[in-house]
């Protein structure tokens, strides 16, 4: 079985003169980090690697989340679409995996991996912070289909 654990950066701030790259996580962001970083230590949803974006924002998200796994830094994750994720999934070795990202990629994945059934409302906005965990009968990430991921767990930080 393999676990994914589909997380959108925290909220970030916005400067005008700042390359979206580079733009630091807000006030809320970092909150709403730190919450989501106990949920998943409560909840003992622990990953056995991380994969994330190399923006500013993801990588100040991931720090406020205090896991203690393996990071990797991916640049093709920064605004990569729900295929580059997918692909970018198929290289992994690890059991559980934390992917963090952006919208609308996140959304887009969230979407495609679904059963349609189990479809979240939120998945279309897929809220900053917001976690989505989703378990798949499969060996290898490379098995990993469309429709194929059964959902375990959503959560928005404002439900903290």
């Amino acid at each position: 079985m393999k676990r994914l654990i589909l997380m959108r950066h925290a909220e970030a701030g916005w400067h005008i003169n700042m390359d979206d790259h580079e733009r630091p996580l807000s006030a809320n962001g970092i909150r709403d980090a730190k919450k989501i970083g106990s949920w998943l230590k409560e909840k003992e949803y622990i990953p056995d690697e991380v994969i994330s974006s190399t923006s500013v924002r993801t990588r100040e998200t991931l720090s406020y989340l205090f896991l203690d796994c393996p990071q990797i830094f991916e640049r093709s994750l920064y605004l990569a679409d729900a295929d580059q994720m997918k692909s970018t999934l198929q290289t992994l070795l690890s059991e559980t995996v934390i992917l963090l990202a952006h919208n609308p990629g996140i959304s887009e994945l969230a979407h495609d991996l679904m059963n349609h059934e189990e479809r979240h409302e939120h998945f279309i906005d897929f809220p900053a912070a917001s976690t989505l965990i989703i378990d798949f009968k499969a060996d290898r990430w490379s098995e990993i289909k469309s429709n194929s991921g059964l959902i375990v767990d959503f959560i928005m930080p404002q439900q903290l």
